[in-house]
């Protein structure tokens, strides 16, 4: 899987860090260049790049209160099998420079892939998953891994 990413600052409009994080919270999250991200922050978000510019949208729906899937993934299967379709997803990149899972950091050089949702007015994104690879299983230890280039450090 990957719990968390990071992503380089300059990216990403202030204005949108801003919906998301205070000053103090954002000297938190920024590692250099990198901001990080988690699942498990107050506010998750996730990068999301379209119409030449990088957008911030919250990070899946942990709580299940917007009626979309209660999770911060979705399986590509179950993507081409149609179980997202009531949500009209669009495949997006997630401009990361990283993922986090398990206490392991990994590059994704070419950021990975994910879905934008939205049901009503709530617009929303998770990232996409396959089934791991051997090296990934071996490495991170998770069964499922995010779709894009992974480089293990």
């Amino acid at each position: 899987m990957c719990a968390g990413i990071s992503f380089l600052i300059d990216v990403v409009r202030g204005r949108d860090l801003d919906r998301f994080l205070t000053d103090d919270e954002l000297d938190k999250k920024r590692k250099g260049d990198l901001v990080e991200s988690f699942y498990w922050d107050a506010k998750p978000y996730l990068p999301v790049y379209e119409d030449d510019e990088v957008n911030l949208y919250p990070w899946g729906d942990r709580e299940g209160r917007s009626g979309l899937p209660k999770t911060g993934w979705a399986k590509i299967e179950s993507v081409r099998d149609g179980i997202w379709n009531a949500y009209s997803p669009k495949k997006v990149l997630i401009p990361s420079y990283a993922g986090y899972e398990k206490r392991h950091w990994f590059k994704t050089p070419q950021g990975i892939q994910g879905i934008k949702v939205r049901i009503h007015n709530i617009t929303r994104v998770y990232i996409l998953t396959a089934k791991a690879d051997r090296q990934f299983l071996r490495i991170i230890g998770h069964d499922r891994m995010p779709m894009g280039e992974i480089i293990y450090n």
